[in-house]
């Protein structure tokens, strides 16, 4: 076992709600604000989603995006001992119905989300709900890293699916009746990905969340999830995406992907400093502050 690992175990052994987690996250908060990871991209990201807003609201949100990292990690590494918690933690749901009426279908379901909010205890929570989720990931590439993160997500009852991964084991699953929880709000490669809208501006964006939907016949059911305090959240499933009535296979998947775009933007619009604006999402080529 690496040292990172044996960190990061250590850490989630600490980790609890009260003053642990306190001081964690405040730790945490204060090491971000301090280093300012990706900060000139977070800004740049900022003035192309809100080209309207001042220097005050950009930075202000990007100090909620610090804030929302380090409680996200203090949440999660609490919730190993137990992943149970998780049930406890999420004080509201919207429109779970929503989530049942496509598990007693048995067509299976995407799952379509983003870096919003806390996302790995979302996936928990579906899991702990029962329902059968499978994640599409990114191993990350430093191994110890990715080794504890595949622990961490078996131990909260989380399948998953590398992102390069045959698509025919995503169309089975999903056949079978799976959920298949993809993150589609990163940007795509030249390959892979088509060129839609997000938050006004052209931005290369992964077809396959609308590319499987369309192949398995099965709905995209947006759900995010929303912290309104440490500890507490609440979770919005929204109506499945609609498909579209014309057009080639081709011509369906980049409108589908448009809407799945658009429902990602829309959530992210209601809490923006809960989104990952440290990442890329427009391409290297953005202007920097």
């Amino acid at each position: 076992m690496g040292w990172k690992k044996n960190v990061m175990k250590s850490v989630a052994r600490f980790s609890a709600p009260g003053w642990r987690a306190n001081s964690l996250a405040g730790s945490l908060d204060f090491a971000l604000r301090w280093a300012r990871p990706r900060s000139r991209e977070a800004l740049a990201n900022l003035a192309l989603a809100y080209p309207e807003s001042d220097w005050g609201f950009r930075k202000s949100v990007l100090r909620e995006v610090y804030f929302h990292l380090a409680w996200m990690t203090a949440e999660y590494l609490a919730l190993q001992r137990n992943p149970e918690q998780c049930l406890d933690w999420i004080h509201g749901t919207d429109g779970e119905e929503r989530l049942v009426k496509a598990a007693e279908a048995g067509k299976g379901a995407i799952i379509l989300t983003g870096h919003l909010g806390n996302w790995e205890l979302l996936a928990a929570w579906l899991c702990q709900r029962g329902y059968p989720l499978t994640a599409i990931v990114r191993d990350p590439d430093d191994p110890d890293y990715r080794a504890t993160i595949d622990e961490f997500r078996a131990h909260v009852g989380l399948k998953t699916l590398p992102k390069n991964a045959n698509m025919k084991a995503a169309i089975d699953l999903l056949r079978k009746g799976g959920f298949l929880g993809i993150l589609s709000d990163q940007l795509g490669d030249r390959h892979g990905g088509l060129e839609v809208p997000f938050m006004g501006r052209p931005a290369t964006t992964f077809a396959g969340a609308a590319s499987l939907s369309i192949l398995a016949n099965c709905p995209i059911v947006p759900v995010f999830s929303y912290r309104e305090a440490p500890f507490i959240h609440r979770v919005e499933i929204y109506p499945p995406i609609p498909f579209p009535e014309a057009g080639n296979r081709g011509e369906k998947i980049l409108e589908l992907t448009r809407r799945c775009n658009q429902a990602i933007e829309e959530a992210i619009r209601k809490q923006p400093g809960q989104w990952l604006w440290l990442h890329r999402r427009w391409g290297k080529n953005i202007p920097l502050p």
